[in-house]
């Protein structure tokens, strides 16, 4: 048996868990190889100082308890998560108001329109201008804006 296969046994071979033919093989091997014999110690070390501790029993309350913290944590989390989205998305929307503002266009704006254009808008407005007074009192449509271009 090699020391890998031998140093992967141990505990189970401490714990008097394996079968007897692999049991014999662990011991013969140990016989022959000191480095698995000071690993087969050193677990052997641990069981006694772990032996050398007292057994705790838990209280009425523990498993309830625990579950309790557990499930505060997971409250947290989702919040901290939500709380994170919520502040995600609202410097989106600012970003975005912020880029929209930069790219608006400031003061007056002017439509230039080309002469050809112009003679089928006034065309249009007088051809129609009837229609449109009666559709919708309110709008106001000035023919002579449309005549120049300004700069």
């Amino acid at each position: 048996m090699r020391c890998n296969e031998v140093k992967r046994l141990l505990s189970a071979y401490f714990d008097g868990e394996l079968p007897a033919d692999k049991s014999i093989e662990v011991k013969d091997h140990l016989r022959s190889c000191r480095n698995c014999a000071k690993e087969l110690e050193s677990i052997e070390k641990i069981h006694r100082l772990m032996g050398a501790f007292p057994i705790l029993e838990a209280g009425p309350y523990f498993e309830s308890q625990v579950i309790e913290r557990i499930e505060g944590e997971k409250r947290k989390r989702r919040f901290s998560l939500g709380l994170k989205l919520a502040i995600s998305f609202a410097l989106c929307g600012l970003m975005l108001f912020l880029i929209t503002l930069r790219y608006l266009p400031s003061g007056d704006v002017t439509l230039e329109t080309t002469p050809v254009l112009n003679t089928y808008i006034q065309e249009y407005i007088e051809t129609y201008s009837g229609h449109i007074g009666r559709s919708n009192p309110g709008l106001i449509v000035s023919v002579s804006s449309l005549g120049e271009t300004s700069r």
